[in-house]
């Protein structure tokens, strides 16, 4: 399969393929979710950075101890846009109904967005820790 394969106006399968190294990056991702960071290249008119998308099943393992994960299944991605503060991507991440898992996390400058089959979660992480997003929280990163 080739490697280079458009799969938008800015972003083809290497984008998204597993990047551990081993399973010659192996792929598999929502079609909705790259519909979803598109949109984001446009609104803010500069090159969305995919830093995790797919990971393989051993790769997946070995980062979260599971092959259950959005990032396995296709269904998730860690993105960050230079020039652009994190919580202007948050928030217009929160304002896309489709986008049910969201993760802000500071520490790294990344957004994660995922298209989870259940109830929205919306949290932050700090120190390696999944936290709620509080109100004091909100307002702390200026998430309101």
């Amino acid at each position: 399969m080739a490697h280079n394969l458009k799969l938008s106006d800015h972003f083809s399968r290497d984008d998204f393929a597993c990047t551990c190294g081993r399973c010659h990056k192996e792929f598999r991702m929502s079609l909705g979710l790259v519909g979803i960071v598109e949109h984001l290249q446009h609104r803010f008119k500069q090159k969305v950075t995919i830093n995790r998308a797919y990971v393989c099943e051993e790769y997946s393992k070995s980062l979260f101890a599971s092959n259950k994960d959005y990032h396995h299944m296709g269904k998730a991605v860690d993105i960050s846009i230079a020039n652009i503060p994190l919580e202007d991507i948050f928030k217009e991440v929160e304002a896309m109904p489709e986008v049910t898992g969201i993760g802000f996390i500071p520490q790294t400058q990344q957004i994660h967005i995922d298209l989870r089959d259940k109830d929205r979660e919306i949290w932050l992480e700090e120190r390696d820790e999944k936290l709620t997003l509080s109100p004091q929280k909100r307002q702390q990163y200026n998430l309101n």
